[in-house]
């Protein structure tokens, strides 16, 4: 016994489903569909790792200037030239989650990616980046932001004021 199929009105009819054209036309709109929003994941993912790479940064610069108020207040002046001598990371409450510590003499790109450290050496604070695609890399290649801490002499050339500032300007974005 052959079975009959009936079209939705009633009447006999044989039943269709997508031809092969279709669903090849179906399948690239598709893929166009995730590529397209797959780089916009990426790019919004990028903008946020620059936001909180910035956050961090301005958290350290909180804490640095706490840190040199508090002694500029208890009149501690020579105590604010070993400033830039420390580890701003220890002036923080909590530690980022990405901060790797303290790290002098190992490849540091296969240590730190999408992360914070302190060189001992250069007694700098560097983020290495993440994702930077649209990251402008320094002369070595690197993608990689630093910081530091200097002193502002007052009258006398002793240490009135100590900041934290960008080692070299960076583009991102």
């Amino acid at each position: 016994m052959r079975a009959t199929y009936r079209a939705r009105d009633g009447s006999p009819g044989r039943c269709t489903g997508f031809s092969l054209l279709e669903l090849v036309v179906s399948l690239t709109l598709v893929a166009a569909l995730v590529g397209v929003f797959l780089d916009r994941a990426l790019y919004y993912r990028e903008q946020a790792e620059k936001a909180t790479m910035e956050q961090v940064a301005q958290d350290l610069r909180s804490s640095v200037n706490l840190r040199v108020a508090e002694l500029a207040l208890n009149n501690r002046f020579q105590e604010l030239a070993e400033l830039p001598q420390e580890n701003p990371f220890e002036l923080l409450a909590r530690k980022p989650e990405n901060y790797r510590g303290v790290l002098a003499g190992v490849p540091v790109q296969e240590v730190v990616t999408g992360g914070w450290y302190f060189d001992k050496i250069s007694k700098e604070v560097v983020y290495f980046v993440d994702l930077g695609q649209n990251f402008k890399p320094d002369e070595s290649g690197r993608k990689e932001v630093a910081w530091h801490i200097v002193l502002v002499p007052g009258e006398r050339g002793q240490p009135q004021w100590a900041r934290f500032e960008l080692v070299r300007p960076y583009r991102w974005f």
